[in-house]
C-alpha cells in the first residue's frame, strides 16, 4: 500500500492550499498530496485493479497536477474533480496501452472493498461477498463509458452532476448511462438468479 506524505496543514481549505501551491509552497503541496492521496489511489485501484498500478496513478496524477498548477481554474472545477479528470485520463490511456479488459473486481487480498458490518453475521457477510462479486464481474462486461460512470457513482460516490463536470458532458447523459448500465447489469444477473435490488442493496450496504 502507497504512503501518503504528513502535513500541518489539515484544517486549511483547498482553495487556499491550491493558492498558495500555484505561488510555489511546497508544503501547501505536500497538504493536498495528503489530503487527496488516498482517493486517488482508490480511483486507480478501481478502474486498474491493480496495487502497483493504482499506486502509479498517484503519482502520475500529482506529478501531471504539479507541471498544469497554473493552468487549474477554481470556477471550471472544484480541486478534487480536477484530479479526478487527471487520475482518469491517465487510468484510460493506461487501459489502452495494457489492454486490461478481464480482470475480478476485488482487492489484493481476495476481499471487495468494502468495511464489515459488525450487524451481519457470517452468512450474511459471505451472501454479501458473493452478490459483490458478481456485480463487479457484470461491471467488467460494459462498455467503457457505462463502466466509468459505474465505477464514479458506486464505488467512488460521486453525484451525477460532479461526474458530469469531469467528463464533460451533461448531467443528462450520465443519467442516462448510469440508467444504461444498471439495465444492462440487471439483464446480466438476472441470467445468474440474482435480482437487481438484492445485488444493489448488497453494493451500497455499510
Amino acid at each position: 500500500m502507497m504512503q501518503t506524505k504528513t502535513s500541518p496543514e489539515q484544517d486549511v481549505t483547498d482553495p487556499v492550499l491550491v493558492e498558495r501551491w500555484q505561488n510555489g509552497d511546497a508544503a501547501a503541496f505536500d497538504a493536498l498530496y495528503t489530503r487527496h492521496a488516498q482517493t486517488i489511489y482508490r480511483l486507480g485501484w478501481a478502474m486498474l485493479q491493480q496495487t502497483q498500478a493504482a499506486e502509479d496513478v498517484v503519482q502520475e496524477t500529482f506529478m501531471r497536477a504539479h507541471k498544469a498548477r497554473h493552468r487549474f481554474d477554481p470556477d471550471r472545477a472544484s480541486f478534487g474533480t480536477w484530479l479526478y479528470q487527471i487520475a482518469l485520463n491517465y487510468c484510460r490511456s493506461h487501459l489502452r496501452k495494457k489492454r486490461l479488459v478481464t480482470m475480478p473486481w476485488l482487492r489484493p487480498s481476495g476481499e471487495p472493498p468494502e468495511l464489515p458490518d459488525p450487524m451481519l453475521g457470517p452468512e450474511g457477510h459471505a451472501l454479501r461477498g458473493e452478490y459483490r462479486r458478481l456485480l463487479w464481474e457484470a461491471v467488467q462486461k460494459l462498455s467503457n463509458p457505462l463502466k466509468e460512470v459505474i465505477t464514479l457513482h458506486y464505488y467512488m460516490e460521486l453525484p451525477a452532476v460532479e461526474i458530469a463536470a469531469m467528463l464533460d458532458c451533461p448531467e443528462g447523459t450520465i443519467y442516462s448511462r448510469l440508467h444504461n448500465a444498471r439495465r444492462r447489469l440487471a439483464e446480466t444477473l438476472s441470467a445468474q438468479g440474482v435480482s437487481a435490488p438484492e445485488i444493489f442493496e448488497a453494493q451500497n450496504a455499510h
